[in-house]
């Protein structure tokens, strides 16, 4: 009975440590995890019919390229994506399972100016917001949709209250959660150095041909790296 006690302590303890992935590129969570954001603030600020200057008192900056549109009794959160945001592609490939929008109540997300989430209903005069799960990792609040091991990093940063606020409503424990690098992608130029070129020992300038000579014959035809010099 005691070893059966242990293997279920043991099932439990392993279930609720689900392995978090956290995608690396910071330009996702600007846009996903600004979405979970807003979705967070609009429900801790419980107005039916909020507005996105509201929602300021929640964050240590004010939100920047994000809006919020009710289409009957749905509210929907938009965030702007550039023209050359990495998120691009991933937005494309995940937009069906991550519930992102064209438009509220559109098509799924192919390349629009706003990435489009609905984060609450309205029903019978109140506010049900979406659900998800939260949690905190490197001094950042992270969110989570159920039935996905996803995790997205706020945007842009919760105050102090407001973090404490959301982790009561929608807080869980899950470890190993780490902010994202800056750029989400290295250039090969970061891991790669060309080699050092350097004059060579000696330099022949004339008519005259050299060992230097950089001319080459294949058959009838003479290519030659530097054009338009004299010829012998």
């Amino acid at each position: 009975m005691r070893k059966l006690l242990l293997v279920m302590i043991l099932i439990v303890s392993m279930s609720s440590c689900v392995y978090a992935n956290v995608e690396q590129d910071s330009e996702l969570h600007k846009i996903i995890g600004g979405l979970y954001s807003v979705a967070a603030a609009v429900d801790m600020n419980e107005n039916v019919k909020p507005d996105i200057n509201q929602l300021g008192k929640f964050f240590t900056n004010t939100p920047k390229n994000m809006q919020l549109y009710r289409v009957k009794n749905s509210i929907w959160a938009g965030i702007e994506v550039g023209k050359t945001s990495t998120a691009r592609s991933y937005l494309r490939s995940h937009a069906a399972e991550l519930g992102i929008l064209e438009s509220p109540e559109g098509r799924e997300w192919m390349s629009g100016d706003y990435a489009w989430m609905k984060i609450a209903d309205v029903v019978k005069n109140k506010l049900v917001p979406m659900k998800f799960s939260a949690s905190e990792g490197d001094g950042k609040i992270f969110f989570n949709v159920p039935g996905q091991n996803s995790w997205w990093m706020a945007n842009p940063d919760f105050t102090a209250q407001a973090a404490r606020e959301i982790l009561n409503r929608h807080g869980v424990n899950q470890p190993d959660l780490h902010a994202p690098t800056k750029s989400g992608r290295v250039s090969i130029y970061d891991s790669v150095k060309p080699a050092e070129v350097g004059k060579p020992e000696k330099m022949h300038v004339g008519r005259k041909r050299s060992s230097f000579d950089m001319e080459l014959e294949i058959g009838d035809i003479r290519f030659d790296p530097i054009p338009n010099r004299p010829r012998n």
